[in-house]
């Protein structure tokens, strides 16, 4: 039960500790892959935090892989 209770904070902290990876990838193009997959994992999490924070990268996706 305890799991269960904490599954959307354990969700959360896995797709936050794997955005970190945006920042190791090799050339543009396998970020965007990256970026892309990370945003649709995010809104399909069910968490409306995520969902919401998924947008807003989605909003400044050009800038973050001009980065």
């Amino acid at each position: 039960m305890p799991l269960r209770l904490n599954r959307p904070l354990f969700i959360a902290y896995l797709l936050k500790e794997d955005l970190r990876q945006l920042w190791e990838q090799n050339n543009k193009h396998a970020a965007a892959r990256f970026l892309d997959d990370w945003l649709a994992r995010a809104s399909l999490s069910g968490i409306q935090m995520l969902k919401t924070m998924a947008k807003t990268l989605q909003l400044h996706r050009h800038g973050l892989l001009a980065w």
